[in-house]
């Protein structure tokens, strides 16, 4: 009787040794697995917050210059003198539509009293943003704000009759000036594309660049791609209406 109890014990212990063996074999392919996976979900999901985030930012935006035309008679045509020397007017007039908590006044060459966003903290010094495809971008002088979200907005005025000119990239429209907007701030990836959008202003309303032909998404909005073209800046419209 004994020794049929341990006969049964030796085929209980070497079943149990082999689905030991099964089950870790299972753990170790799923640790491969999830080492190749993992890391894939999070930079998906990390993208989806940055879109998000790019979306509400945009809105935000878009409203506000609509309140700044309405102030100016329904256009911005006029409402800052100075071509690239209203900058510094053209933020401030966004200031008093947004929720901000911290102001950066551009160099004298933008209107402003100060030493512009990037030395005064709205925004990236030298070779800390990127192009799409991997240029590092140099610190700017411009005017800027960091809003309560904590995006940076920056400002940019070209002409103050909203004539300048976008054909040369491809556009159909002519605008006031441009809006750099880094939705997370200083967290990476700080790059155009990523977390850095464009818009365009036009007399009325804000255009993403991308749309109606100014830097078209398809040569500009490349994952991966190192092409001359692929700024990045294209992006701003693929993802704001995706």
């Amino acid at each position: 009787m004994l020794k049929v109890m341990q006969q049964s014990n030796n085929k209980f212990i070497k079943r149990l040794g082999f689905t030991l063996a099964e089950t870790l074999i299972v753990i170790a392919i799923i640790g491969i697995i999830a080492s190749i996976a993992i890391p894939t979900l999070f930079g998906t999901t990390s993208d989806a917050e940055l879109k998000a985030a790019w979306k509400k930012v945009y809105s935000d935006l878009a409203q506000a210059t609509q309140l700044i035309a309405v102030d100016n008679g329904g256009t911005l045509a006029g409402a800052f003198p100075g071509d690239g020397a209203g900058s510094e007017d053209l933020k401030n007039a966004y200031a008093s539509k947004l929720n901000f908590i911290k102001d950066c006044s551009g160099d004298a060459a933008n209107g402003g009293s100060g030493s512009g966003a990037s030395a005064d903290g709205c925004w990236h010094d030298d070779g800390d943003w990127f192009l799409l495809r991997g240029t590092s971008r140099t610190g700017l002088t411009r005017p800027a704000l960091i809003l309560n979200n904590g995006a940076f907005v920056m400002f940019s005025l070209y002409t103050s009759n909203c004539s300048s000119t976008t054909s040369s990239s491809g556009g159909d429209y002519l605008r006031c000036g441009e809006l750099k907007i880094d939705v997370n701030g200083f967290k990476k990836p700080n790059t155009c594309g990523k977390d850095i959008f464009y818009a365009s202003i036009i007399s009325t309303t804000l255009i993403p660049l991308g749309a109606r032909g100014f830097y078209e998404p398809s040569t500009t909005c490349i994952e991966g791609s190192t092409a001359t073209d692929n700024t990045g800046y294209g992006c701003s419209a693929l993802y704001l209406y995706e």
